[in-house]
């Protein structure tokens, strides 16, 4: 199997701010740079803090481009989270900035602008042999479907962006670990990093490997989950944001 670094971005949103969070995700792009990592995945709404917005800027407007132009500089899909809308609807989502600088984008209730339909409950495979990537968009961790058809369109990885609290987190990683072995799919999690009066964050990013096995798992703070495979297989670490 071909080489591949995957990480999950541990993260701290600034609530209602765009601004704000497109110049924090550039942090942890250029600290997952640093380590060689060829996927990064931020937490459910991580552009806009974890208040879906009802009138979000589109996905391609200039705003975003220093997040375009990161991903094709470091050679890096960049996945993070965002309200997408069209004229009628707004929804959260999660859009894929890709290495050769294109976007793209998916969510959960079907919108015009985002091309997507209300059967398709898994985003379009992204990356190359060997390399594909599945999103689950807003869903819940019990919710079988996603990764039964994450495996059904061949991915090799299934990568979510979670908002797990406290109390929900032992549950949410019995799923993640079942739906990963039962389905032979590495699964990598990137939750929020900080508690606050909306959600107490469980932290703990982590990534599973195809036979169920825990590969990292983080603690809490603003850091990288790293998953690394070779020859040999997968193998983790964290680092901290710097």
């Amino acid at each position: 199997m071909p080489r591949w670094n995957v990480a999950a971005a541990q993260y701290g949103a600034v609530a209602g701010s765009y601004q704000a969070n497109i110049d924090h995700h550039l942090d942890f792009i250029r600290c997952a740079a640093e380590q060689g990592i060829d996927l990064l995945v931020f937490p459910h709404l991580s552009l806009s803090g974890l208040r879906p917005d009802n009138h979000p800027p589109a996905f391609t407007d200039p705003l975003f481009d220093p997040l375009s132009e990161a991903a094709r500089r470091y050679h890096m899909t960049v996945i993070v989270g965002m309200s997408l809308s069209d004229e009628a609807h707004s929804a959260a989502g999660m859009v894929g900035f890709l290495s050769d600088g294109s976007r793209i984008a998916c969510c959960k209730r079907p919108a015009e602008s985002v091309g997507m339909s209300a059967q398709t409950p898994v985003a379009p495979l992204l990356g190359q042999r060997s390399r594909n990537i599945a999103l689950a968009v807003c869903a819940q961790s019990d919710d079988e479907a996603w990764p039964r058809s994450a495996a059904d369109i061949g991915a090799d990885l299934y990568a979510t962006g979670a908002a797990m609290t406290e109390l929900s987190y032992q549950q949410d990683e019995m799923y993640m670990q079942r739906w990963a072995h039962k389905y032979g799919l590495t699964i990598l999690q990137a939750n929020y990093a900080w508690s606050g009066a909306e959600l107490r964050s469980a932290g703990r990013s982590a990534c599973w490997d195809n036979l169920g096995q825990l590969v990292v798992r983080a603690d809490q703070g603003e850091l990288l989950a790293i998953g690394r495979r070779d020859e040999r297989g997968w193998h983790g670490e964290v680092i901290p944001l710097r």
